[in-house]
């Protein structure tokens, strides 16, 4: 009696009844209700970030350079003993371009 209830099932051995990568209602529907509140806050979303200063935006921009683009990895130089020494090194802090503000090419 068993076995005549398996086999009117449908199924093959070792498939389930839904097929994969299938969701249920549920979580269809708690996708889609996510969904819906992330676009009713992109609006103030975008309104929020043009209000932000110059040191909140490059911090804002720094902190999310992470899930664009890959880490760099540290690079130990070893230049040795040799007459090829390093004796200086600059570095030069440019200000970041902000979108709509206007770029002063003055040079000072």
């Amino acid at each position: 009696m068993e076995t005549e209830k398996k086999r009117t099932q449908g199924f093959k051995p070792g498939e389930g009844g839904r097929p994969k990568g299938a969701t249920n209602k549920i979580t269809r529907e708690i996708k889609d209700r996510a969904e819906w509140m992330l676009d009713l806050c992109d609006e103030r979303i975008v309104e929020s970030i043009a209000k932000l200063r110059p040191k909140e935006l490059v911090d804002l921009s720094v902190s999310l350079q992470e899930f664009i683009r890959p880490k760099l990895q540290r690079v130990n130089l070893d230049v040795g003993k040799e007459d090829k020494t390093i004796t200086k090194i600059t570095f030069e802090i440019v200000p970041p371009h902000i979108p709509g503000e206007s770029v002063n090419q003055n040079k000072e």
